[in-house]
């Protein structure tokens, strides 16, 4: 038996790959093979294959292949993608496998995997029937189903964006799997991938597509139970499963033969990963698409302005529908200067009254606000002392239903004593500030009698939670949802015709880039929630800032925003006219990453194609006990920032006490 010597990549935080001897003769690159690293058992990639020993290694020490797995193989085109993947976001490639490949090293069941099959019969498809436009749009596409061009379905909320890409997904599942076409053969199957930012979302879109195509999606997110997902994987890597919805991490399977991805509210910024390691699923979607020869639509009301961007200059095909299904909503801007907000109260008196006349006329009424709990700030009234994170530089959430004091971004909570934990008075817990729990009980205050549902990720955190919700609201079993940035996205129910945005302020103030965008295009998102049939539905936006911008054009066509955020991004040099990455620099010491920051910028050249912001305290400097200082590098878009960071990173020394944390494109 011929021996090899392999190089296998393993799931790790490590860029190199590791020698070992196989005594499997067939073994090839893309192979997943069973190895010792350090006293553990993983699975990894062969990613070379030599009958020459490698220099300068001692033959009895090199270690023995122990298995290769049957079931699963990487093929080029996949290890291109994780290659890629990698030097783009300058993460290592190891971990990048982890993602396509994690679930054979953390699962630890020994029995066979049960098989999951989607039996397709295009006989039974039932696709609504496409109005003029949206034929047209459909048509266009068709004829380049076949290349790997990107498609932006830019359409106002309620416009058919979704039967658009149904009647792409059925043309292409007819063409394998229609008999008339040609005699199917399993290594011509096809797959489809739909992306959606939240798995409250997939309800709906589930139910559709199951009504149309007369067959289940399977779900992908990090939900699901691990037997499930072991079906799922087994059943994307062996072909029988054709389509799948699911969150950002469905784009790193190991899919067999990828013919479409669709990605609805592209814009979302859910879509970018900033643990592990850092990517934008819609950004690294289009170069899968570009690797495997694939089309890929992106679908938005609301288009990140890259992808406006790159659809008005022509890189990607723009289709717009600028007509909704149903009535134009009639947008309202409430002046808090003008209609007070009584003492203590959320809701001014002009919005209280829709809401009851709303009520009295059997309909229903979304509620915006983006805090989840009851209080951003709880303090003591007696020692005047703050509740904070002993870990975060960040207050402490009153939670009062959970009777919990809650950080949102460590997860540390503590229970809501009678005493204070500081000077021990007692009932002087006073809460500061509003949350959705509060807004939820002045409704009951005027309300009494309305159904009430708050949607937030603390109540809705599975499909399943999803799909009782959405189910309570379609079934008209709710008067008045109350909820975050989650309910603002994709739903469509028919009786909800009056939304309120109760705080509208929170969202306009922020140094972020992409605050302005982001703030758009959530407003656009809740707006869109209304009036999504032939009713009108009715929007009311409290403000003190109603000469704002953004709240004067909110009801405008889209693109004078656009133009403006675009004009002014031009005229700065900021991303998408030029290129930035971040560095998030952290320490347990707070000077410690200060210092190492300054000297980290003094690596990179200063000159008229490059800038170096910083360092400076990251917006929530201490994190889970780690301090952190950010640098902004921006660059012209001509300049290969990857090699350029690369090269620091390789001439410098970086303590243990130190983490960086690389965001391209932040």
């Amino acid at each position: 038996m011929t021996e090899k010597f392999v190089q296998v990549l393993l799931p790790l935080a490590l860029n190199q790959s590791y020698s070992y001897l196989s005594k499997f003769g067939d073994i090839v690159i893309g192979d997943i093979v069973q190895v010792e690293f350090c006293r553990k058992t993983l699975w990894g990639v062969v990613e070379s294959v030599s009958d020459i020993k490698p220099d300068n290694l001692d033959l009895n020490k090199i270690k023995q292949v122990q298995a290769i797995n049957n079931n699963i193989k990487l093929n080029q085109n996949i290890l291109k993608f994780i290659n890629e993947i990698s030097d783009y976001n300058l993460a290592s490639k190891g971990l990048v496998l982890r993602s396509f490949i994690n679930i054979l090293n953390s699962d630890k069941v020994k029995k066979e995997v049960a098989k999951m099959q989607q039996i397709i019969d295009v006989k039974k498809f039932k696709l609504k029937e496409l109005q003029t436009l949206q034929q047209q749009i459909f048509n266009e596409i068709s004829q380049e189903i076949d290349s790997n061009q990107t498609f932006v379905l830019d359409g106002v909320t309620g416009s058919g964006k979704t039967e658009i890409y149904f009647a792409v997904i059925a043309k292409i599942l007819e063409k394998f799997y229609d008999e008339k076409n040609f005699h199917h053969n399993p290594e011509n199957d096809c797959q489809i991938l739909i992306l959606l930012p939240e798995i409250a979302l997939t309800s709906q879109l589930v139910s559709r597509f199951k009504e149309q195509f007369a067959f289940a999606p399977a779900l992908w997110h990090s939900k699901i139970s691990k037997k499930l997902k072991r079906e799922i994987f087994f059943g994307i890597v062996n072909g029988n499963v054709k389509v799948i919805i699911g969150a950002r991490s469905a784009l790193l399977l190991p899919f067999k033969n990828l013919r479409l991805i669709v990605i609805d509210e592209e814009h979302d910024h859910s879509f970018k990963q900033e643990d592990v390691f850092n990517f934008h699923a819609r950004d690294m979607a289009i170069l899968k698409s570009k690797i495997e020869n694939f089309p890929i639509i992106l679908s938005s009301a609301t288009p990140a302005l890259e992808t406006y961007n790159n659809a008005i200059s022509g890189k990607y095909r723009h289709f717009i529908l600028d007509h909704k299904f149903g009535s134009q909503n009639q947008v309202n801007i409430i002046d808090l200067k003008q209609e007070k907000l009584e003492d203590n109260l959320i809701i001014c008196n002009k919005l209280k009254l829709e809401i009851i006349k709303n009520f009295q006329n059997n309909q229903q009424t979304l509620l915006f606000l983006n805090r989840r709990g009851y209080s951003p700030v709880a303090i003591c009234k007696s020692c005047g002392k703050k509740y904070e994170c002993p870990n975060c530089d960040f207050n402490l959430v009153y939670h009062k239903n959970k009777k919990q004091l809650v950080c949102h971004h460590c997860g540390h909570h503590e229970k809501v004593e009678n005493n204070c934990k500081f000077c021990q008075s007692s009932n002087s817990l006073i809460s500061l500030g509003f949350g959705v729990e509060k807004l939820e009980e002045e409704v009951k205050n005027f309300l009494p009698e309305a159904r009430i549902l708050v949607i937030t990720s603390d109540s809705v955190n599975n499909f399943s939670d999803a799909e009782k919700v959405v189910s309570k609201i379609t079934n008209n079993e709710i008067d008045i949802i109350i909820g975050t940035q989650m309910i603002a996205k994709g739903y469509d129910f028919a009786k909800l015709n009056l939304v309120g945005i109760v705080d509208a302020d929170s969202m306009l103030y922020s140094t972020d880039l992409r605050a302005l965008e982001r703030s758009f295009q959530t407003l656009t998102q809740v707006m869109g929630r209304a009036g999504r049939r032939q009713e009108q539905g009715k929007i009311f936006i409290q403000t003190y800032n109603p000469k704002n911008f953004l709240l004067e054009n909110i009801d405008k066509a889209k693109n004078n925003f656009y133009d403006f955020e675009l004009t002014n991004r031009n005229l700065l040099n900021l991303p998408p006219y030029s290129r930035m990455v971040r560095f998030e620099i952290s320490a347990l010491n707070e000077n410690d990453a200060k210092n190492y920051a300054k000297d980290f910028s003094k690596n990179f050249p200063f000159n008229e194609h490059l800038e170096i912001h910083g360092p400076a305290p990251a917006p929530l400097q201490k994190l889970r006990n780690r301090h952190h200082f950010l640098l902004h590098l921006k660059a012209h878009k001509k300049i290969n920032l990857q090699k350029l960071i690369a090269n620091v990173f390789n001439s410098s020394k970086i303590p243990n006490k130190i983490r960086i944390r690389v965001n391209i494109d932040p």
